[in-house]
């Protein structure tokens, strides 16, 4: 069976706090974990309007506090922007106080689109072999792997020294990815928004064509990430689709704002720049989106994990109002049988 997980990108609705951002990610996580959920992961972003989580470690042992069996995670980490000895001891220190029940997802991006925020953040280059150093110090770091004889970093010990680094997935959101997380025998989740799925198929297929185990025993796992919002029907699931969709044209423009609720978005006037942002890649392209009703969700669910061979499938429903949120994991949990 598939396992379902949910990714928390701290969808920020026009008039609220981060605390109450917060509160709303207790409830989601309570939720969903006794809906029969297999991970809760919460993304991290910089100076974004629409999403309200900077610091995904701390929200982890916040949420992890507050739950008993879902397994709670970054989704990610954005690498470039930490230490890979900080994000260890991080990570060390959080499987020390729930242990078996964390994951460590590292991206490659900065998680911001503002320039001068970026600026700040940024204490490497995005350039993908700076990327694969810090990962790998960061596995070294971790106990994973081992770094050269006499390399300078060869001595250092990420504390605490006697828990081990959690379980670690490398995210993608282009085929590229996927021979890293093959060839370091990590886990893997793609990110499949606003492309064409079948980059997604192609980057998990190669994924277990290439995975070498690091360790005895391991094996590929490979998770597919969807936006995925399930109405009573399709007419409905599009109408909560739609805040979010604006909230990401008004971004492109320039203009980052809070969600605006179903009718306030249904209503709104389009610029002609956010209707251009809308109407031209990578916005215009929803093949990856799955919205809709229980049979038009179940189905195309069903293609795209018999094409993509995932062994899981995480999902991000960014609505407005947090009980529509909550309704559409109800509504997926039935049609995936989680409930049962």
């Amino acid at each position: 069976m598939t396992a379902f997980s949910v990714l928390d990108q701290g969808p920020r609705r026009a008039g609220t706090g981060s605390s109450e951002l917060l509160d709303e990610a207790v409830r989601l996580a309570r939720h969903v974990e006794a809906l029969g959920y297999r991970r809760y992961w919460v993304a991290e972003h910089h100076a974004e309007a629409a999403v309200g989580i900077s610091a995904p470690e701390i929200v982890i042992a916040h949420l992890a506090a507050r739950t008993t069996r879902l397994r709670i995670g970054a989704g990610g980490m954005l690498l470039p922007n930490h230490s890979p000895l900080h994000v260890a001891e991080q990570f060390r220190t959080l499987e020390a106080l729930h242990p078996g029940r964390i994951d460590l997802g590292i991206g490659r991006s900065t998680g911001t689109g503002h320039g001068p925020t970026a600026a700040l953040l940024q204490r490497s280059s995005l350039a993908p072999d700076v990327f694969n150093g810090q990962l790998a110090q960061l596995l070294a770091f971790g106990g994973h792997t081992a770094l050269p004889d006499g390399h300078e970093l060869a001595a250092v010990r990420a504390v605490p020294t006697d828990a081990p680094l959690p379980e670690v997935f490398l995210l993608g959101g282009s085929p590229a990815s996927a021979g890293t997380a093959a060839r370091l025998g990590l886990g893997y989740a793609y990110l499949a928004a606003y492309q064409d799925p079948a980059n997604a198929f192609t980057a998990l297929r190669r994924y277990r064509e290439q995975f070498r185990p690091a360790r005895e025993g391991a094996r590929p796992w490979a998770v597919l990430t969807l936006t995925v919002v399930v109405g009573r029907d399709d007419r409905h699931a599009e109408e909560l689709a739609t805040p979010w969709r604006l909230a990401l044209a008004q971004h492109a423009v320039g203009r980052s704002a809070p969600l605006l609720s179903v009718e306030e978005a249904l209503s709104h006037r389009p610029s002609p720049a956010e209707q251009a942002a809308q109407r031209t890649p990578p916005l215009n392209d929803l093949r990856s989106e799955v919205v809709g009703g229980p049979d038009t969700v179940a189905a195309k669910l069903k293609a795209f994990v018999a094409e993509s061979g995932a062994d899981e499938v995480m999902v991000v429903a960014n609505t407005y109002d947090p009980a529509d949120r909550r309704e559409s994991y109800t509504r997926l949990a039935e049609l995936a049988g989680l409930s049962s």
